[in-house]
């Protein structure tokens, strides 16, 4: 699939927009926009929750966080990240592996809203999904709600799925926060228009059994562990 067949949340991501991606989001965006700094909130939640032995990172971006983490992922034997965009994928791995990661790196190309792969299931320690949620279409809980059911059998027993998102229009955002999310979603970059922290929390409780959300400035934080069994 070339990037110009991929959704506009995805397809954005050109090599171009990777190398910019730091300076606009993670710097400019996260400080003035979403009043959540990478720093001093995003990039610590990232570390604390890294898998001891195998650490699956969905929707990498720029490979920022994995990359910044470095110190504390050179203990994690696999990293896996799993994105629809190729490139993304590629620039990803080549960052971390420049960052001085040595163990294994696994890429896996598909939607968050496909079935894992047989390969994918039941491995990980800890599932990331920064600044994921915010740019699918659709709105919460429902689209969370097939996120977290494709992500949960990555898990390993007592794993953890944790991330952060850019919450929509009922948030207490500033100017500027106000027209990025409009621009965004008028774009097909942002799907998140009526995202919000109480249907987050209703998805993650319907799949997990143990729910942590948190709000810094209009992203919302959250972390899960004990996946409730599928109903038949």
């Amino acid at each position: 699939m070339s990037a110009s067949q991929l959704d506009p949340s995805a397809s954005v991501y050109s090599s171009l927009v990777l190398r910019l991606y730091d300076l606009i989001v993670l710097t400019f965006s996260n400080f003035f926009a979403w009043r959540c700094s990478t720093h001093d909130i995003l990039l610590p939640f990232f570390s604390q929750h890294i898998g001891a032995d195998a650490h699956l990172d969905v929707g990498v971006g720029s490979g920022f966080y994995p990359a910044a983490a470095a110190p504390k992922l050179a203990k994690t034997k696999t990293l896996a990240l799993m994105d629809l965009n190729p490139t993304t994928l590629a620039f990803a791995e080549a960052r971390v592996r420049a960052a001085g990661y040595t163990g294994t790196v696994e890429r896996a190309q598909q939607s968050v809203f496909d079935p894992l792969p047989a390969s994918l299931r039941g491995r990980f320690d800890a599932v990331s999904l920064f600044y994921l949620l915010h740019c699918l279409p659709g709105s919460f809980p429902t689209k969370a709600s097939h996120v977290l059911a494709t992500v949960a059998p990555a898990l390993a027993p007592g794993g953890v799925v944790y991330g952060a998102t850019i919450l929509g229009r009922d948030a207490p955002h500033n100017w500027l926060g106000h027209r990025l999310v409009r621009a965004y979603n008028d774009k097909g970059i942002f799907g998140n228009e009526s995202d919000t922290r109480e249907n987050l929390e209703k998805a993650l409780r319907a799949a997990f059994e143990d729910v942590k959300v948190e709000q810094v400035g209009v992203v919302a934080l959250f972390e899960a562990r004990n996946p409730i069994p599928a109903q038949h």
